[in-house]
């Protein structure tokens, strides 16, 4: 397989960190999905969507147990992301790991979840 060709992302509030294991991409998330970090995320979500298709990666897997906020743009960030995914006939799971301490994650990743249940799913830990 490839190296992975996207970098992290870092702002005051926010991060992004990508890596590659075998046949899936993980995708830490820190800090605050707030208006600040919309643009930068729905940016890096269309070079992500290159990435897996050019790796033909089986599962992507997004670590936002260390998030501590996720407005509705950046939720839609992720919406985009999936759809985009499926409309290029990718079927490669998505898997969400969240903070059970954090009830919230839970809550806003539910619609995702029950959007494409084949392919979405969430994890408590």
């Amino acid at each position: 397989m490839s190296s992975l060709k996207v970098d992290s992302v870092v702002t005051d509030s926010f991060g992004i960190e990508p890596a590659l294991r075998d046949d899936t991409l993980s995708v830490k998330l820190t800090g605050t999905g707030d208006m600040a970090a919309a643009a930068p995320l729905g940016s890096y979500f269309k070079t992500l969507q290159a990435e897996v298709i050019r790796l033909s990666v089986s599962a992507v897997e997004f670590d936002v147990r260390a998030l501590y906020f996720l407005n509705s743009s950046c939720l839609k960030a992720f919406i985009s992301f999936i759809c985009g995914l499926g409309s290029q006939g990718m079927k490669c799971k998505i898997q969400f790991l969240t903070d059970a301490r954090l009830g919230w994650q839970r809550r806003s990743l539910t619609a995702l979840e029950r959007m494409s249940p084949e392919l979405v799913s969430i994890a408590d830990t």
